[in-house]
């Protein structure tokens, strides 16, 4: 006997939009944030930055050395915090530099002196900007001499301890040499530079503790000290109020801030390119944001209309 056939299955109700984009992958999402990251990398943007009041502070009192001025620099980071720090690093060593100063530079943290030397090799021992640089209109910066033109003095750990001493005796906390074991006493730009005082500028690339934090609280207003910094954008909320108070007299925190730094430089690198991929993929995400508010709003929405 021949069994009866099945009964037709009823059609499935058609979903409504809402229902649709609730079962959206979200994968899609990430797909997309991959390209909003690596499209400004592969073809720069150059969105238009407007420097912020304490960047422009920062860059104006560098532009106030005069050629031959002794500036002290402290590299206070690790190897993390490069992609924020070494583009302010390469900004304002073209800026140095094309003004024609002397530069000592020295660390507080046990992991910097490798990556403080590379940095050295590459942006103080070489020219950052010849004449003729692409992209670039303003003077042309020149290789560094060590020992002649810079001095690295290398690494002393102590924290806020060092700190106070490189205020009060700078030679003596480094035994009177530079890190190749060069005495001070030999190196003529060196003459008269005993402590932290007797530079016409501190500039700070801080990544944590110690960093510029702890040079204001140590040395800033003992010995009335100006000093400009940079550190990671995590730091810029804690170090505000040093500025505000006039105890540093710039700070470019973050990256964003350091594409604001080149473009008063007037040479555009990598942060430049950084803060396209932020600005993009921040608005990827307000637009996620509102993609998913839209939804939810429409579906409570129907589910209202539809109710008994």
């Amino acid at each position: 006997m021949t069994p009866p056939p099945n009964p037709p299955s009823a059609p499935r109700p058609k979903q409504h939009w809402t229902e649709r984009l609730q079962s959206f992958d979200r994968r899609w999402l990430f797909l997309a944030m991959g390209v909003a990251i690596v499209i400004p990398l592969l073809f720069p943007l150059n969105l238009p930055v407007k420097p912020s009041p304490m960047v422009q502070s920062a860059f104006y009192t560098v532009e106030e050395l005069q050629e031959g001025d002794v500036v002290f620099i402290s590299l206070d980071l690790e190897p993390a915090s490069t992609p924020e720090l070494e583009p302010y690093f390469r900004a304002v060593m073209l800026q140095l530099k094309r003004k024609n100063v002397k530069l000592v530079f020295a660390t507080t943290w046990y992991a910097a002196p490798p990556l403080c030397e590379r940095w050295i090799r590459e942006m103080v021992e070489r020219p950052i900007a010849p004449e003729g640089t692409p992209g670039y209109d303003g003077p042309p910066d020149r290789a560094y001499r060590k020992n002649v033109d810079y001095v690295w003095l290398g690494f002393r750990e102590g924290k806020q301890a060092v700190i106070s001493a490189f205020g009060a005796d700078l030679r003596g906390t480094f035994d009177g040499r530079a890190a190749d074991g060069t005495p001070l006493d030999q190196i003529p730009m060196m003459s008269g530079i005993k402590k932290l005082k007797d530079f016409k500028l501190l500039v700070m690339l801080s990544a944590g503790f110690p960093g510029i934090k702890e040079y204001v609280q140590q040395v800033q207003k003992r010995y009335n000290l100006r000093i400009v910094g940079a550190s990671t954008a995590v730091q810029t909320t804690d170090l505000t109020p040093y500025y505000q108070a006039g105890q540093i007299l710039g700070l470019v925190g973050g990256l964003a801030n350091v594409a604001e730094y080149e473009a008063l430089v007037g040479k555009k690198g990598t942060a430049t390119q950084g803060a396209d991929v932020l600005n993009v993929t921040h608005g990827m995400v307000i637009l996620a944001i509102i993609f998913g508010n839209v939804i939810y709003f429409a579906s409570r929405r129907r589910r209202k209309v539809v109710a008994p």
